[in-house]
Formats: structure tokens, sequence, C-alpha cells
């Protein structure tokens, strides 16, 4: 029997709660699986096509989801020729940063980024931070926000 974990009770509701299943609906994103503490998700880009993340959501919610960009069907991370594409892609993955940290988003909600070296951005972005009150919902919409106006290469098909 598998004992108690609150994570995995909460992001199993939140994957179920009306902000996740609207952003299913409008097609901002699509839960693909969710094996605890892993939940893949593909994120729809400016150009309508998606792009999976790998997010782990071990310690959900007291801990920020930790996600890497995901090549779904392949069950792989997206290499750095797969990633969104555009403008604000190149500030969400930077390659002097992300690239080290396994492709992770350079986000003020993204777990790797607020318990590293930008333990500050918390109290000087509350806005577009993680803290415990928040869902997967709200990190789905962050990255959403920042890649709505990418695409997808060729290459990530």
């Amino acid at each position: 029997m598998e004992a108690f974990d609150p994570a995995r009770i909460a992001i199993e509701e939140d994957v179920q709660s009306v902000p996740v299943l609207d952003g299913v609906e409008n097609g901002y994103w699509r839960v693909a699986r969710l094996n605890f503490p892993t939940l893949i998700v593909a994120i729809t880009a400016g150009d309508g096509r998606s792009f999976g993340m790998r997010i782990d959501v071990t310690g959900y919610p007291t801990s920020a989801p930790a996600g890497t960009p995901w090549h779904i069907d392949a069950n792989r991370p997206l290499t750095q020729m797969e990633l969104p594409e555009g403008p604000s892609a190149e500030t969400v993955f930077r390659s002097q940063w992300s690239s080290i940290n396994g492709w992770t988003p350079y986000m003020a909600s993204e777990r790797v980024l607020v318990q590293g070296d930008h333990a500050t951005w918390a109290p000087q972005h509350p806005e577009r931070s993680w803290n415990p009150n928040r869902t997967i919902a709200f990190y789905l919409t962050e990255l959403h926000k920042e890649l709505r106006s990418c695409a997808i290469p060729e290459v990530a098909a």
C-alpha cells in the first residue's frame, strides 16, 4: 500500500480543476499524463503547434514545479534544436543559463530558478513567482504566456 502523499493528492485534484480544464478547452495546453511525481503536458505555442513539458511536482504545492522541455512521443528531453523559437523563447530558454540546467524555463515560477541563484525573485516579482498558494494552472499559464508568440521548429514534430 502506498503511503499518503499530500503532494500527490494536491496535483491529482489540481489537474482536474476548472483553471486547468479551462486551459485545455482554450487550447493552451493538454495534460498528456500524470505519473506522480511527473506530470507531462503539451503546451501550445503561438503557431498553434505544441511541445511537451515534463514537470516534476515533488513537494507540490509547497515546492515549485520543475519543468524540462520534453518530446512526449519519444519520451525524452527536447534537444536545443527542438525548443520553441522566437524572441520570448530566447528569454525563457536562455542558452547561457537554461543549457546548463536541462533547458529548464527561466521563469520566476520555476523551482530550479527560485531555489538556486535567483532566490530573491519571489519578493521582487510576487505576481510572477511561485508560492504554496499557487496551483499547476499558474505555472502552465506563465509558460503559455511566455511562449504564445513563439513557433515550434519542424524538427520537433
